[in-house]
C-alpha cells in the first residue's frame, strides 16, 4: 500500500505542474474578446452550460476557418485527454486506498467511488467528442448542443460524487482531516453549481486544483501518515 500512496503523490505532482504549464499558457496568449455566460472564465466550460441561443455567439463564425475561439478550445481538447487519464488514474487509485480502510463500509464505498470516476472519465471522453463535432459543424444544431450539456453534466455529477465519496480517505482525528474538509466542499459545490450556478462548478474545479499539490506533496513525502489509521 506504501507504493500507491507514493503512485498517488507522483501523480497528483505531475498533474500539478501540468496544470500550471497550461494555466501559464492560457495567461499569455493573446485573449479573445468573447463575454462568457454566468460570469464564467472557461469558454470550455462556458459552452457546456450556455443555451442553444449564445453557442455562436461565444464560438464565433466559421467563415473562412476557425475563429480564435474555436482554435482556442480545439487545441484545449488535446491536453484534456492526458487530463482524463490522470485524473481517473489518480481517483481510482484513491478508491483502492479507501477499500482498505478498516470498517465495514469502506470496502463499498471504495468500488462506488471508482465506478463513479470511471463512468465520469467516459462522459469527459463523450463531451469533448460532441465539442469537436460542434467545432466541426458547418451550422450548429440544437441536438450539438445537449449532447455537449448532456455529457458534461453527467462528467461533473459524477466526479463531484467521487471527490464527496473520497473524502472518506481523510475521515480520521489529526490535521489531514482537512484535506477530508476540501474534498468535501469541493463535492458540494460541484453538486450545488450543477443545480443553481454554473460558477460554483467552476470554483470547485479551481479548489481541486488547490488539493492536489497538497495531495502530491502529503501522499509522496509522507506515505506511513497516511496508511498509519487506514
Amino acid at each position: 500500500m506504501e507504493t500507491l500512496v507514493r503512485a498517488i503523490g507522483a501523480l497528483a505532482c505531475v498533474m500539478t505542474v501540468l496544470g500550471l504549464v497550461v494555466f501559464v499558457a492560457q495567461k499569455t496568449r493573446p485573449k479573445v474578446d468573447t463575454k462568457l455566460p454566468f460570469g464564467l472564465t472557461s469558454p470550455g466550460l462556458a459552452i457546456e452550460f450556455a443555451p442553444f441561443s449564445a453557442i455562436e455567439g461565444i464560438l464565433g463564425s466559421r467563415d473562412g476557418g476557425d475563429s480564435p475561439m474555436r482554435k482556442q478550445i480545439r487545441q484545449g481538447l488535446y491536453g484534456d485527454y492526458c487530463f482524463i487519464a490522470m485524473y481517473w488514474l489518480l481517483f481510482v487509485g484513491m478508491s483502492v486506498l479507501l477499500a482498505g480502510r478498516s470498517h465495514a463500509w469502506a470496502v463499498g464505498a471504495g468500488v462506488v467511488a471508482a465506478v463513479c470516476a470511471t463512468s465520469a472519465a467516459i462522459f469527459d471522453v463523450v463531451e469533448n467528442l460532441s465539442i469537436a463535432a460542434l467545432l466541426d459543424a458547418g451550422e450548429i444544431q440544437s441536438e450539438m448542443v445537449r449532447n455537449v450539456a448532456s455529457a458534461g453534466f453527467g462528467k461533473w455529477l459524477l466526479i463531484s460524487l467521487s471527490t464527496l465519496i473520497l473524502s472518506l480517505v481523510f475521515l480520521r482525528r489529526d490535521w489531514l482531516a482537512l484535506l477530508g474538509g476540501l474534498y468535501l466542499l469541493i463535492g458540494v459545490l460541484g453538486i450545488y453549481g450543477l443545480l443553481r450556478n454554473p460558477r460554483l462548478v467552476e470554483l470547485s474545479f479551481l479548489l481541486n486544483l488547490v488539493g492536489l499539490p497538497i495531495v502530491g506533496v502529503v501522499f509522496s513525502a509522507w506515505p506511513l501518515k497516511i496508511l498509519e489509521k487506514i
